[in-house]
């Protein structure tokens, strides 16, 4: 039983080995990097819509839309288990950042506020998957992201579309980033509740949004 559990272990490494290799023809990807035990890439496109410089180490998902999208991904860099970043437009990171587990990072808005938009979206995706033109997606709306050199960006994040993460700055453990930060800064927020009808109109006095 013990050979029949080894040889099983075995094969399955060897699988995962050659799915990493396979991934590889989805992005350029330096020579130097590695794609680890949880990476995976997916691109429809051409291979230079993803790119992973020098001494990179992926474990994370990374997702460039049908329709659009780039990632690219500096050196010496570390992309983090089940961390997955999505890109509709451009999402950029400098070189020697950090990236935890769990982090989301969307430059896109991914379905229309329209329900019948939504489901719309929805349904083409199940048919014939992802739009391959921007026309095809209306109410979505994308900004692309850039994360600077030097970033620590800790577990559970959220990064949202058109933000900018500058220089050697720190991502607090949860924080959900709405707005630029700026170089040399240490971002934490808590969120509280905020809810509203779909029409704009307040549910209650709790409501900050304008």
């Amino acid at each position: 039983m013990n050979q029949f559990l080894r040889l099983a272990v075995r094969i399955k490494h060897l699988c995962e080995a050659l799915e990493l290799r396979v991934q590889r023809e989805h992005a350029e990807v330096h020579e130097t990097a590695e794609l680890l035990r949880g990476c995976h890439l997916e691109n429809s496109r051409s291979r230079d819509q993803i790119q992973i410089g020098p001494e990179t180490r992926v474990r994370s998902h990374l997702f460039v839309y049908g329709h659009g999208g780039r990632i690219s991904v500096g050196s010496e860099c570390y992309l983090g288990h089940r961390t997955e970043i999505w890109s509709a437009a451009s999402v950029s990171i400098g070189n020697r950042v950090l990236i935890a587990h769990d982090v989301q990072i969307v430059d896109c808005t991914a379905h229309s506020q329209d329900p019948l938009e939504r489901i719309h979206h929805y349904r083409r995706i199940i048919k014939s998957g992802h739009p391959r033109s921007a026309k095809e997606l209306p109410g979505v709306f994308a900004a692309p992201i850039t994360i600077e050199d030097d970033v620590w960006i800790s577990f559970g994040c959220t990064i949202l579309k058109g933000v900018s993460i500058g220089a050697r700055s720190i991502i607090a453990a949860n924080s959900i980033v709405l707005r630029d930060v700026p170089p040399d800064t240490i971002y934490m927020n808590k969120v509280e509740p905020v809810m509203r009808r779909r029409n704009g109109t307040p549910t209650g006095d709790t409501d900050q949004t304008s």
